[in-house]
């Protein structure tokens, strides 16, 4: 076995997934039949005690045939091997992908965007997400003549994925949507349950759903841009704020430009509960638009409850 001469095409495949671990080697036998596969896979078991100098040689031979017979064959086009991921949404990336080996995984989101290669990790469960992460620590050890390999498969596989449709998910937004459409009442009892009942589905609504209750509860540095909008009509503020503590409603006037503050008369007799809502709904309708056009982020309105202030 320790000649080179004596060995058999085999037995080179054998060596090969011996020094580059089956799931790599793999890459290189995609033409091969799922019998050969297996019978390579024995044989490298099989041997053992394989001289160094010998595996250099095999390798060296089986690198001269891939950069001739298939690099230089299949050389891409486009000097970007992974040029077509550019052209896939993140959730066709994950099709493509999800199934791959973690080394592929790794290889193939190495090329991609910060934005994409973070939304492909946080589908992953959290062992291959952690395996896939270790992986992107050692590509520079995977050959040229692997990637150019491994690239062109990926772009085989995906020229037969779907294109892209448009279609309703449901998920937080939609909820929120609905739930927009109701009375505050209605809206907070729901929101209510579903905090006790789904945490994760709530945590998701409240990406995309503000109440008059996160108005009063925002940090004053993001309230005092929000309640000096011009947009902000007075006689609906004070009914909004009818029924609101006086300390709240005193600092939310304080917010107002001068002039408004001057003008502003707080509402003293009773006034319908229906009325009331309809006001805060406005207003909410409001801070909604805001951060719909980038005015505002619904982060930063609903990061104010928790903002502790340590002294």
């Amino acid at each position: 076995m320790a000649d080179y001469d004596n060995l058999s095409g085999l037995d080179k495949a054998a060596i090969i997934f011996q020094v580059y671990g089956e799931s790599l080697a793999l890459s290189f036998f995609t033409d091969l039949p799922e019998s050969s596969i297996i019978q390579i896979r024995i044989r490298s078991k099989e041997l053992q005690g394989i001289p160094v100098d010998l595996k250099k040689t095999v390798l060296e031979e089986f690198y001269f045939k891939m950069m001739t017979d298939k690099y230089q064959s299949n050389k891409p086009s486009s000097v970007k091997l992974f040029e077509f991921l550019d052209d896939l949404t993140n959730e066709q990336l994950y099709y493509l992908l999800k199934t791959e080996r973690e080394t592929v995984m790794a290889l193939a989101i190495d090329q991609v965007s910060q934005e994409s290669r973070n939304t492909f990790l946080n589908q992953l469960s959290p062992e291959v997400k952690n395996n896939v992460i270790g992986e992107l620590g050692s590509l520079k050890s995977i050959p040229l003549e692997m990637v150019v390999n491994i690239a062109n498969e990926l772009e085989k596989k995906a020229s037969f994925l779907p294109s892209p449709k448009e279609f309703s998910r449901g998920g937080g937004e939609k909820i929120a949507n609905i739930l927009n459409q109701m009375s505050e009442d209605e809206s907070t009892s729901y929101l209510n349950q579903l905090m006790n009942d789904d945490p994760e589905t709530y945590a998701e609504v409240k990406k995309f759903l503000l109440t008059f209750d996160d108005l009063l509860a925002m940090s004053d540095e993001v309230a005092s841009d929000f309640w000096s909008n011009p947009d902000i009509d007075l006689d609906s503020l004070a009914k909004a704020l009818k029924g609101v503590e006086q300390d709240t409603t005193s600092a939310i006037i304080e917010m107002l430009p001068k002039k408004k503050q001057a003008m502003f008369t707080p509402i003293e007799k009773p006034m319908r509960k229906k009325d009331v809502m309809s006001a805060r709904k406005d207003i909410v309708k409001i801070a909604t638009d805001m951060t719909n056009n980038g005015e505002m982020r619904i982060e930063d309105i609903l990061s104010g409850a928790d903002d502790e202030m340590i002294e």
